[in-house]
């Protein structure tokens, strides 16, 4: 009757074990499948990098009031091209989160000083953080556009995009 008991506790720690290894192992496969599936969506999206550092805190936005306009006609914003591109490619990734807000709220995200603490502290298993904090920049700028120049003047897009890179390069890390 006692061995039997240290049959069944055996048998119960190597269940365990298996369920761990089992839970492990997917866990595993799951964060290949999404760096897989990151580097498929964002890969194109690093080549932007070089741009952004050359760009560093200056404006990628000018003004234009025409050559003969009256003093009372509005300004109307020159964005930089390249800007413009990034910008639409990122919205075409899917990755972008409309909730963003939430996300600042949770984190505690309240300036661009938060912000770039934060990218460079973000895990895999949190990358999403990052894209909403993209978001802020990419969707704001469709009613805002001055917001899409902030965030490469400010360095958003650029440590976003290396903190992404860094974490899909990134491999077997359990």
């Amino acid at each position: 009757d006692k061995n039997k008991g240290k049959f069944c506790d055996k048998r119960n720690q190597l269940s365990l074990r298996r369920k761990e290894y089992i839970t492990m192992y997917s866990e595993n496969v799951y964060r290949q499948e999404m760096i897989t599936k990151y580097r498929q969506t964002m890969g194109n999206l690093f080549r932007y990098i070089p741009w952004l550092e050359d760009k560093s805190g200056t404006r990628t936005v000018q003004t234009y009031s025409g050559d003969n306009s009256p003093s009372n006609s509005v300004p109307i914003p020159v964005y930089d091209s390249t800007l413009l591109a990034f910008v639409k490619e990122m919205q075409k990734t899917g990755l972008m989160n409309r909730n963003y807000v939430y996300v600042y709220s949770r984190y505690r995200i309240k300036n661009v000083g938060d912000e770039l603490r934060v990218i460079e502290k973000i895990e895999f298993k949190d990358i999403e953080v990052i894209f909403a904090i993209m978001s802020k920049y990419v969707l704001g700028g469709m009613t805002k556009g001055i917001l899409w120049s902030q965030a490469v003047e400010n360095d958003v897009f650029l440590h976003a995009l290396r903190r992404i890179k860094e974490l899909l390069e990134v491999r077997n890390e359990i």
